[in-house]
């Protein structure tokens, strides 16, 4: 599964990524609201607060960064880009014809 991911373009990791949040996000939505309401859960309600909240977090959080670095790849690749465009060679003077004069 994961030489599989790997193989993807970058834009296709990113919305993988990107989804796995969202479901990540679901649920730690769900813990949050329907579990840890609940009259007598097993761990009792603290701990299912915490890990909802936790889960809701590190999705949004995960969601910036992919998104960050998906922006910072392009911004990258246009640099480089721009670099080699203004890249001039430039050759070296024949030190033969300077021995000669």
């Amino acid at each position: 599964m994961i030489k599989y991911v790997m193989s993807k373009s970058l834009n296709q990791r990113g919305l993988i990524g990107i989804g796995l949040c969202g479901i990540v996000f679901f649920i730690g939505y769900y813990i949050l609201n329907y579990i840890s309401t609940m009259e007598d859960p097993p761990l009792g309600n603290t701990i299912y607060i915490l890990i909802g909240s936790l889960l809701v977090f590190l999705s949004v959080l995960g969601v910036f960064l992919i998104l960050k670095y998906i922006y910072d790849s392009k911004k990258k690749k246009e640099r480089r880009q721009r670099r080699r465009k203004n890249h001039r060679l430039s050759y070296l003077k024949d030190s033969t014809k300077n021995k000669n004069s």
